[in-house]
């Protein structure tokens, strides 16, 4: 006999609730077939998601509603009482406008499942196989509307190249019309003035193509935001485009993406609740980026925070203000920044946190103690349609009135944060202030922002920062750049101070917390989520003998999820790479070294168990384990000190002829051995096929050299 543990385990669940609750309404034991429905989505071979009460656009609000990792709407579930007529209960729903085209009604002893408005099964639910049949029939119907959005996506994909071509010899044959030359050299000078001369006519063409794609999907999305007339840096491009981007160009360019366009229209106009409205643009951003520029996305970490992590560290950050400053992030003077804002996640949530705890302070921290930084055009539009949509809707709950406009949100900085070192006042004095070329902006209004964030002492950093490594594959283009002064911080820091082989020192999360922890204030926080390695990585032995040095506490969250340790199944963004929350407190005049918290989250739990433990977690609540550093710095898996007094095998401290010579070491020798890492390219198990991968890597590789060879001899 089959055996269905989620049904059973709901006719449990709903056992107790009647024995406990002592009823059995709707509201008493609706959680029952809640969990039950969830746990058959999240084993759905699409990985659905059931979404609690989520207000449609048209004011209906099903108990739950089953969404796709692409934020569509699959299906609807509603629950009624048991002693409700159940048929009558669904015609009065259907007159109130609740869909019909795959929509399961129960009241605990029937199930009803209709599907393009007919009536497409009915079962009793005391019946588990008859149950269990019904609820794979509901999961596995496809919509109309998801089925015209998976294909005109699919195609959106496959023709997006040619669209992309097509524009570009467009924007090309624009530089012989007069007003484009003219607008176009004014824009370039504005950049070369507030940025600098690195900036290229090239980038401004992506930044263009970018504007031209991206616009009509905000308006699908929201409607008739005037964000693209009223926003600084979206004006000035929109003002660009108009130049050339009229007529049958703009008429033909637009008819190609129709489809695309119109199906993100009909997913968009069922979306009624306004974070779910962001959820929904933020996956269409991701997709979107992987496919119009997949290098990039991978050097600039484009990659969608779930809220449970969000929420997680604005409430930590909070708790941490008010254990060790005795102060709220809703305080006066508590200057809070995201330096790599990416989608506005991490705004948003700043903005409802604070409306729902401190309505009262909303405004004047929205206004002048809430900054952010972003360096892509695209996540920078809708860092600024969420951050303001949010803050219009809270504003409108709290004053208890519809406002008809929006605020725009003062603090939005087009600006590279490892580039901007023009503020004062960095930890030891380290860095200076340097020049304002060195300030990213695209407009003199931008630049006025930047330097007014530079004037503020920050006392919280929060935020996802970009984590991919150094480097990826040689000449791809998504190697990342190089930071000179920030580099210099880490070589002068967790470079001296470590023992170890020194090859992943400059990832882009490690540049993020570099920077953070000059720019931080001698009472502060910051609270980042990034790849874990630093927690027990013997190359990071240097990162973890400073950081107890500049800071007077570090509470860290292990999320695990690095799929190549044994045990590790769940990753909460479904990378290979583990990850870990930090909260970084620096109080001044506290004892050295810092102290360090450490909490850990069962790495056998899934992806989606670790974050609904998140969305449960307080930090005040928290069990942590204090740790002392061993004497070579690690955190974790602390080696016997009894090893240190065996022969070590080479020293990497003296010259290793004279340690062998002294009877200190065995070999002579010490490197990394076969480390290509080109694994793909110099392994193989057949020769005849590894001499043909090498050659051709040969060949690729000396075609790169001698076209960067050219390259560099045109600019000297």
């Amino acid at each position: 006999m089959p055996d269905y543990p989620h049904i059973l385990q709901y006719y449990a669940d709903k056992q107790r609730a009647i024995d406990y609750g002592g009823s059995d309404n709707e509201q008493n034991i609706r959680p029952a077939f809640l969990n039950c429905l969830t746990a058959y989505c999240r084993a759905h071979r699409e990985n659905l998601e059931l979404v609690p009460e989520l207000s449609l656009a048209n004011g209906v609000r099903p108990d739950g509603t089953v969404k796709d990792k692409m934020r569509l709407a699959h299906g609807y579930w509603e629950a009624k009482d048991l002693h409700d007529n159940l048929d009558a209960e669904i015609q009065a729903k259907f007159a109130r406008g609740y869909p019909q085209d795959n929509i399961l009604f129960e009241n605990s002893r029937r199930a009803i499942l209709i599907q393009h408005g007919m009536t497409a099964m009915e079962v009793r639910m005391d019946d588990p196989a008859q149950l269990h049949r019904l609820i794979t029939a509901f999961l596995n119907f496809v919509t109309r509307e998801v089925e015209e959005f998976r294909q005109a996506w699919q195609q959106f994909k496959k023709d997006l190249p040619d669209i992309l071509a097509a524009l570009r010899e467009a924007v090309r044959s624009a530089a012989a019309i007069d007003d484009y030359q003219a607008a176009a050299a004014s824009f370039l000078e504005l950049c070369h003035r507030t940025i600098g001369f690195g900036v290229s006519e090239s980038d401004v063409e992506e930044m263009l193509l970018q504007h031209i794609l991206t616009k009509d999907i905000f308006l699908k999305v929201f409607g008739d935001h005037g964000f693209h007339q009223e926003n600084n840096i979206a004006r000035q491009l929109d003002a660009l485009a108009q130049t050339f981007f009229t007529g049958s160009l703009r008429r033909e360019t637009i008819d190609e993406l129709l489809p695309y366009y119109g199906a993100i229209t009909a997913s968009a106009a069922k979306i009624g609740d306004h974070r779910e409205k962001q959820r929904f643009l933020k996956v269409i951003y991701q997709d979107f980026y992987q496919t119009y520029n997949p290098a990039a996305a991978d050097r600039l970490g484009v990659v969608y925070t779930p809220d449970e992590i969000v929420d997680c560290i604005i409430r930590g950050a909070d708790h941490l203000l008010l254990r060790h400053f005795g102060r709220s992030l809703a305080d006066d003077n508590v200057q809070i920044l995201d330096p790599a804002v990416g989608t506005g996640t991490f705004v948003v949530g700043l903005i409802d946190y604070l409306g729902q705890r401190h309505p009262g302070r909303l405004e004047s921290k929205y206004r002048h103690e809430i900054h952010a930084n972003e360096l892509a055009i695209l996540p920078y539009y809708i860092a600024n349609l969420n951050i303001e949509f949010t803050y219009k809707h809270r504003m409108e709950q709290i004053t208890g009135r519809k406002t008809g406009n929006y605020l725009e949100f003062p603090n939005l900085c087009f600006v590279d944060t490892l580039d901007n070192l023009g503020w004062q006042g960095a930890t030891g004095g380290a860095v200076e202030r340097q020049p304002e070329l060195m300030l990213g902006a695209m407009s003199e209004e931008n630049l006025l922002r930047v330097k007014g964030q530079n004037e503020k002492p920050i006392s919280v950093i929060l935020g996802n920062p970009p984590y991919n490594d150094s480097a990826t594959l040689w000449g791809d283009g998504a190697a990342n750049r190089p930071y000179a002064e920030i580099d210099r911080r880490i070589r002068d820091t967790y470079v001296t101070a470590s023992a170890a082989q020194k090859t992943h020192q400059y990832d882009m999360y490690k540049r993020f917390i570099r920077w953070a922890s000059d720019r931080l204030e001698d009472d502060g926080i910051i609270a980042f989520i990034t790849n874990r390695s630093y927690i027990d990585a013997f190359q990071d032995d240097g990162f973890r003998r400073i950081i107890p040095q500049e800071f007077s506490d570090l509470y860290l969250i292990d999320l695990g999820g690095d799929v190549r340790k044994r045990g590790s199944v769940g990753n909460v963004f479904g990378i290979r790479t583990g990850v870990a929350i930090g909260f970084f407190v620096r109080q001044a005049n506290a004892p050295s070294p810092g102290r360090l918290h450490y909490h850990a989250l069962e790495d056998n739990q899934s992806g989606d168990g670790k974050l609904e433990r998140l969305r449960e977690l307080n930090l005040e609540d928290m069990a942590f384990a204090a740790i002392a550093p061993d004497a070579k710095h690690n955190w974790l898996e602390q080696a016997n000190p009894r090893f240190a007094k065996l022969l070590p095998l080479a020293d990497g401290v003296s010259r290793p002829a004279d340690a062998v010579d002294a009877g200190q070491s065995v070999f002579r020798l010490m490197g990394n051995a076969a480390k290509s890492n080109r694994d793909a390219w110099v392994y193989d198990f057949d020769k005849a096929n590894l001499r043909e991968k090498v050659s051709f890597f040969i060949k690729t590789f000396n075609e790169w050299v001698d076209a960067e060879s050219v390259t560099q001899a045109n600019l000297i």
